[in-house]
C-alpha cells in the first residue's frame, strides 16, 4: 500500500513538473546574463520568426523585445516571467471582454493574475512544442510597449551594462478622443505620442549602436536592422532598459544591478552624446553622412508594404470606417514622425542647423540619392527620398489608414471621410 502511494505522489508530482510551459532547470544570475547577451549579438538573426524552429510567429515591436527574452529562456530552461499587464488597470470582467473569447473559462485569456510566466499550467494538455506556441502567441496577444515599462528598468550607460539584449523603449500615451488602448491606459507622461520599441544587437568601435526592431500590426515578419534611437529620454517617456530577473520584482528599480538614470541628464543631441560616450574609434563624416541617409531611405521604403497591406485590410472591411485597433495596426503616425526625425538628423549633421523648411531637404538630397535612388511607392510610380521628405514635411503626406495609397503617398489630397482620427 505504501509503496502504491508512493508511486502514485511520484506520478503526480512529475505531472506537475511537465505542465509548466517547459520545465525551469537554472536561474538567471551574471553568467548568464551574458549569455543571453551573447545569443543576442551572434545567434539572434532577422529570420528568427519567418524560418526554422519559430518560423511562423507573428510579432510586432514590442513582441520581439519579449519574444527574444522568452526564447532564450525556453531554450536554457531558465523561468521567464513578466507582470500580467491587465491586472493593474482594469477589473477581470473588463478585461474578458476585450479579450478573444475562447469559450474556456481557464484559458489565460479569461484568468487575470499578476505574473505570467513559464511555470503557467494551462497547457498541460498540450506536446511540449504546442505549449511553446501557445505560450508565446498569449504573451504576444497581452504585452505591448508600456508593460515593458513594468518588466524592465533603465540601465547605466556604459559598457559594463549595456550591452546586447538592451531594449529601446517608448511607451504609448493613452488616446482619449477614441477610448483606451484595452491592456494600457496609464498616463505615461514623457513629450513623446506613439510607443514603439527596438532590441540593442550589438555596438561598433565607433559607439554605433545596432537595433533589430518589428512593428505593427503582429505579422510574421523579418526583424529590420537599424542604427537609430526611437527617443529623447525621459523618465516617463523614452529611455534604455534592461530585463528585470524574477526576484528584481520584489525591489524597487533603484536597488537592481545596473540600474541608471544618467540618460535623463544628457544635453545635447542625444544620440551624438551616446555614440560619444561609446565610441573607441570616430566615425568619419562622410561615413555618418552615408548611414544616417541610408537610415531614412529604409525608413521610405519600409513604408511601402505597410501602406499597402492597411490599403488590402480597407478593402476587406468595405467603405466603414477602421476602429480603434485597426487604425492602431495601420496607421503611420509614429513610423513618419521616425522619418521626419531622421531627416532632421541627417540635416543637422550635415549642415549644423535644424530642419525649418521643406527646401532644407535639397541641402541633403544628394546624400539621399546616393543611398537609394529612386523607390517604387505604388505600381508603375517612383518617387526619391527627398522628394518624399519634402512631401512629408508639407504635411502633405497622410498617416490615416482610411485613405487610399495616393493620398498617403501625397499623390492627392485627403477625402473628406468621416472617419474618426483617433490620434
Amino acid at each position: 500500500m505504501k509503496r502504491s502511494l508512493s508511486i502514485l505522489f511520484l506520478l503526480l508530482f512529475q505531472t506537475s513538473v511537465s505542465a509548466a510551459v517547459w520545465e525551469t532547470r537554472h536561474q538567471w544570475d551574471d553568467a548568464w546574463e551574458e549569455r543571453f547577451s551573447q545569443w543576442i549579438s551572434s545567434g539572434l538573426t532577422q529570420d528568427i520568426f519567418v524560418n526554422g524552429k519559430y518560423g511562423g510567429i507573428k510579432q510586432d515591436c514590442a513582441d520581439s523585445a519579449y519574444f527574444t527574452r522568452l526564447v532564450f529562456a525556453y531554450e536554457n530552461g531558465l523561468p521567464f516571467v513578466i507582470m500580467d499587464p491587465r491586472f493593474r488597470s482594469y477589473k477581470k470582467e473588463k478585461v474578458q471582454i476585450m479579450m478573444p473569447k475562447t469559450g474556456d473559462m481557464n484559458s489565460p485569456y479569461n484568468v487575470v493574475t499578476r505574473m505570467i510566466s513559464s511555470e503557467m499550467r494551462f497547457y498541460d494538455a498540450l506536446e511540449p512544442e504546442r505549449r511553446f506556441r501557445r505560450f508565446i502567441n498569449f504573451v504576444g496577444d497581452v504585452v505591448g510597449s508600456n508593460s515593458l515599462f513594468n518588466d524592465t528598468y533603465p540601465v547605466q550607460l556604459n559598457r559594463r551594462w549595456f550591452r546586447p539584449g538592451v531594449v529601446a523603449g517608448l511607451p504609448r500615451k493613452p488616446v482619449h478622443a477614441g477610448g483606451p488602448n484595452p491592456f494600457f491606459h496609464e498616463d505615461n507622461g514623457g513629450t513623446e505620442t506613439a510607443g514603439h520599441s527596438q532590441i540593442v544587437v550589438r555596438m561598433d568601435p565607433n559607439g554605433v549602436i545596432h537595433y533589430l526592431k518589428s512593428t505593427v500590426p503582429a505579422q510574421i515578419r523579418l526583424l529590420q536592422p537599424t542604427t537609430l534611437n526611437i527617443f529623447v529620454p525621459h523618465p516617463k517617456g523614452g529611455s534604455f532598459r534592461y530585463w528585470k530577473q524574477p526576484q528584481h520584482y520584489r525591489l524597487p528599480d533603484e536597488q537592481i544591478p545596473g540600474y541608471g538614470t544618467e540618460q535623463y541628464k544628457i544635453k545635447g543631441i542625444f544620440e551624438d552624446q551616446v555614440q560619444k560616450r561609446f565610441a573607441l574609434t570616430e566615425e568619419s563624416r562622410d561615413e555618418k553622412l552615408g548611414r544616417l541617409a541610408g537610415e531614412v531611405c529604409a525608413q521610405v521604403a519600409q513604408r511601402v508594404p505597410v501602406v499597402n497591406e492597411a490599403w488590402q485590410y480597407k478593402g476587406s472591411i468595405g467603405s466603414r470606417c477602421m476602429d480603434f485597433k485597426e487604425f492602431d495596426a495601420y496607421s503611420t503616425p509614429s513610423r513618419d514622425g521616425k522619418i521626419k526625425k531622421a531627416l532632421g538628423y541627417l540635416v543637422t549633421t550635415a549642415t549644423q542647423q535644424r530642419i525649418r523648411d521643406p527646401k532644407d531637404v535639397d541641402q541633403v538630397a544628394k546624400y539621399l540619392n546616393q543611398a537609394c535612388g529612386e523607390i517604387e511607392y505604388l505600381p508603375g510610380k517612383r518617387i526619391t527620398a527627398a522628394r518624399f521628405a519634402e512631401r512629408l514635411l508639407a504635411g502633405k503626406v497622410s498617416a490615416d489608414p482610411n485613405q487610399n495609397p495616393a493620398v498617403r503617398w501625397g499623390d492627392q489630397d485627403e477625402a473628406a471621410l468621416g472617419c474618426q482620427q483617433f490620434y
